[in-house]
């Protein structure tokens, strides 16, 4: 049987979460049945992966256009790379990406997995009338191809509100190597990484953006009780870095260490994982503290509910209307070998990335052998 030619289509291989994803799903393709290529539409950051998805064998090819140039010059240049390198699906993911993908026509499959809700990002991104602008121009897009494949239920249900079919393939991580990690090891990782070793260790890791709350955290372990037996780790850098940083000088257990190549060496130091998003598709970061068997405290919203609904015991939710929420249940943890295993069984039995990619190529097989099927939304 002829494998089949993916190509991959992404604005560039920046280390992200949706990369992040895109590795764990290309690194377990069946390369029997599938052959898998990447297209980049912009020249890679400095934190680009490229060279770690050419260490799977897998071609990288970049258009190297600007953002306007890949509005103006990206189809033909895209239709011109296919000429010489034919696809069977073209899979792509982001706003601009699936523009270009949206832009090609039968006998090609094309595929996008949405990874955000637009018409609550956007808005955070770029205020309420340039987001809400950019979040329908982004669902006319998506109307455009065949196959919508989100990454949460919870993204599904809102696509439902504003007449986009989906459907939904969960994120997965890789939990080769990661399990719950002893009391002995966690003081050595904190050793070796400057933390304090006889404190209850909270971590919080995420880009320094209004999205991701950052304000919240350092105002919840600033009021916390007995906070001398507590410390909060920090993980992440961004536009609001500075600003998070004053409003935590006056707090002597509150540690910012940037953004960090070995965040795995963090989760493996720390007792428990925050996040204080305002709103996420399914967050990654929350996947991979999961699988260390970390507990969770999350914010109450409809992709930390997704994720918490599968095993409550996991950890707890606190409402963002109520300040004091999360005070609280910091000020109430506790250490707990039992909600550590709950935690690693969500990764372990739903989140896991073998699933996520047995899902996709089960779509990939769907999709090519009932090409004439699928319709895009006028």
């Amino acid at each position: 049987m002829r494998q089949l030619n993916l190509t991959y289509l992404v604005s560039t291989l920046g280390r992200t979460g949706p990369t992040n994803q895109l590795f764990n799903l290309v690194s377990r393709l069946d390369r029997g049945v599938f052959h898998p290529s990447i297209v980049t539409i912009s020249p890679e950051p400095a934190d680009s992966l490229a060279r770690e998805f050419q260490g799977l064998g897998v071609r990288v090819r970049s258009l190297k256009l600007s953002r306007i140039e890949g509005i103006l010059r990206g189809p033909r240049r895209l239709r011109s790379l296919l000429k010489q390198y034919p696809a069977d699906v073209v899979h792509s993911q982001g706003i601009r990406p699936d523009f270009l993908n949206s832009t090609l026509r039968y006998p090609t499959t094309r595929i996008a997995t949405q990874r955000n809700d637009p018409f609550v990002d956007y808005p955070m991104l770029y205020g309420q009338v340039g987001g809400l602008i950019m979040a329908r121009l982004h669902v006319t897009i998506l109307r455009k191809l065949p196959k919508v494949v989100t990454c949460s239920h919870t993204i599904e249900l809102s696509n439902q509100c504003h007449q986009l079919p989906s459907t939904t393939i969960q994120n997965g991580i890789d939990t080769r190597n990661k399990y719950v990690v002893s009391s002995k090891e966690k003081g050595a990782k904190r050793e070796a990484l400057r933390l304090p070793e006889s404190v209850l260790l909270f971590i919080w890791a995420a880009p320094f953006i209004s999205r991701k709350n950052p304000a919240a955290v350092i105002k919840a372990f600033g009021d916390a009780q007995n906070s001398k037996k507590k410390h909060l780790c920090v993980l992440g850098d961004g536009p609001l870095l500075n600003k998070t940083k004053r409003s935590a000088a006056q707090y002597d257990n509150i540690s910012f260490k940037g953004k960090v190549d070995n965040v795995d060496d963090y989760l493996m130091a720390a007792d428990c994982f925050i996040s204080t998003s305002l709103s996420e598709g399914l967050p990654n970061s929350v996947i991979e503290a999961l699988s260390w068997g970390l507990p969770t405290i999350l914010s109450d919203i409809p992709a930390h509910r997704e994720i918490h609904q599968i095993e409550k015991r996991s950890g707890d939710l606190f409402s963002l209307d109520n300040p004091h929420a999360l005070t609280e249940l910091i000020e109430s943890f506790e250490i707990s070998g039992t909600t550590a295993h709950f935690a690693r069984s969500i990764v372990v039995n739903h989140l896991n990335a073998d699933a996520m990619a047995g899902h996709y190529q089960t779509l990939y097989h769907s999709l090519t052998n009932n090409r004439s099927s699928f319709v895009p939304v006028s």
